[in-house]
């Protein structure tokens, strides 16, 4: 439940503040985590791996 709520949150921030804009919030921000069926996981403004567009 915890992490769900933790989600949520992330999911609401992101809406906020566009990820463009807040992207000194941890130093990986936009570094390539890895790439998986195709697309590009890249480091989110909360250190989160996340999902982009770019196919790799």
């Amino acid at each position: 439940m915890k992490h769900l709520m933790g989600t949520m949150g992330d999911r609401m921030l992101r809406l906020v503040l566009k990820e463009e804009n807040a992207g000194a919030c941890v130093p990986e921000v936009g570094q390539l985590c890895y790439c998986r069926s195709g697309y590009q996981y890249r480091f989110a403004c909360n250190g989160v791996c996340t999902k982009r567009a770019t196919r790799c």
